[in-house]
């Protein structure tokens, strides 16, 4: 079996990535049972949430990884390569390794009947084990209650702000989304962000009934930015028994510092099981980190943007950092979205800060048809133009009349097709440690 016809194999499971979401820990619980419980020999941090998840995951990973600890760290989905989801040390998993995992884990694919994320999944946690991990960072991949990462016992739940997402599978109402997803928190400590008044009900809620102790920001845990400029930020980060003043991260958007803080706490809350990771550490930790796609810049003549958001909240942050980096400086924004995602909203939220929009479709087949995204917007709400790739997008926003910053964004598969493009097009994986990337600026 070669590394592609595994790596097909799996993504055939279910009617593939993009049918292939079927709540419910019955198949993963059957998986990890008959791979003997390799998530009961690692300890876990878990982290959901809607926004937000994939970068507290990195830079929880990051600081651990800094503190001389064996660290697995599994996230969803990826940008250039399938290897990215399943990461030991920073270091994507090898070709031999998915090839490995996916002859032990094939028989026991017909019984069960998983979807991909739950066969991929079980791989991840079979790996860590074989890696002698010394503890994993589990991204939710939707929810919480039936998501397949909700399998073990956290030492740390981390709960990113929890917002409208997936509804057809979690719910019409906030309450009902907060209700999926609060339940990651199940043993160990909580780590939470601030959230709607609804949802901090029901994490408190939560975290009473099972009798886990609960940082939530806004209460035990607070964020403040000291500085920023576009090399990175300078915080203040607090929580119960630490202050972090002046920490440097690299990662830009308005949406980081708070990531950052929850980050940080859920370290922090890892002393209760005696893990104690030194302050510098932590700092060192988050100095290096990278996070692809999430408001990253890759060019600077003009200046250009990468962002996944794929929701109204994530586009409204990515707005709000577009202005807080650029100010009024004219924008061209590409968007390209999912078909299973709010396009309405995600408009509404991008088109107030584009001078120039254009509508376009990502190689993935759940995109969105440009022209599907342009009857969502009227002629008077901004110059709508319509590409029917990606490349073709960026060749129309590099002709007259040419912005000085341009974003990408819309979904992580609109933001894949720029990185694969800029990678070669092969399948390599992103790094996550600055000084370490190879990726380099498409326009300058």
């Amino acid at each position: 079996m070669t590394y592609e016809e595994a790596v097909g194999r799996l993504l055939s499971l279910r009617g593939g990535e993009q049918a292939g979401m079927r709540p419910g820990l019955e198949r993963i619980e059957a998986l990890v049972e008959a791979l003997g419980h390799p998530e009961r020999r690692f300890q876990i941090v878990q982290v959901g949430g809607t926004n937000g998840k994939g970068s507290v995951s990195v830079m929880v990973a990051s600081a651990l990884q800094a503190a001389g600890l064996r660290v697995g760290l599994y996230t969803s989905p990826h940008l250039c390569s399938f290897r990215e989801r399943i990461r030991v040390s920073s270091r994507a998993i090898s070709r031999e390794a998915v090839v490995e995992g996916v002859r032990e884990l094939w028989p026991l694919i017909e019984p069960v009947d998983p979807t991909v994320f739950e066969a991929v999944t079980a791989l991840a946690l079979a790996h860590f084990a074989r890696e002698r991990v010394d503890l994993a960072v589990l991204e939710v991949g939707m929810g919480g209650r039936g998501d397949a990462t909700t399998v073990g016992d956290p030492v740390v739940s981390v709960l990113s702000p929890i917002d409208f997402d997936h509804q057809a599978f979690l719910g019409w109402s906030l309450e009902e989304i907060a209700v999926e997803k609060v339940a990651i928190i199940r043993s160990g400590r909580g780590v939470a962000a601030a959230q709607a008044e609804v949802v901090t009900a029901t994490l408190r809620r939560r975290a009473q009934a099972v009798g886990v102790p609960l940082w939530l920001e806004g209460a035990e845990l607070s964020a403040r930015v000291l500085a920023r400029d576009l090399s990175g930020q300078r915080l203040r980060l607090a929580g119960p028994g630490f202050t972090l003043d002046d920490l440097f991260l690299p990662l830009l958007g308005a949406f980081q510092p708070q990531n950052a803080l929850l980050a940080v706490a859920a370290v922090k809350a890892l002393a209760f099981a005696g893990i104690r990771v030194p302050e510098t550490r932590i700092r060192d930790g988050l100095a290096r980190v990278r996070w692809p796609g999430r408001f990253e810049l890759v060019g600077r003549s003009p200046w250009v943007v990468l962002d996944g958001a794929h929701n109204p909240a994530g586009a409204q942050a990515l707005a709000l950092s577009l202005r807080d980096a650029f100010g009024e400086q004219p924008k061209t924004v590409i968007v390209g979205v999912s078909r299973d995602k709010d396009k309405a909203g995600i408009l509404k939220a991008l088109t107030p800060v584009a001078s120039r929009l254009i509508v376009t479709a990502s190689r993935h087949p759940r995109a969105t048809p440009p022209e599907e995204l342009r009857a969502f917007l009227s002629p008077t709400e901004a110059r709508v133009e319509m590409a029917h790739s990606v490349g073709e997008a960026l060749s129309i926003a590099l002709t007259p009349p040419r912005t000085p910053i341009i974003c990408v964004t819309g979904s992580l598969f609109t933001v894949a097709d720029v990185l694969t493009q800029s990678g070669g097009g092969g399948d390599i994986p992103c790094e996550i440690e600055r000084g370490r990337d190879s990726v380099e600026s498409l326009f300058s």
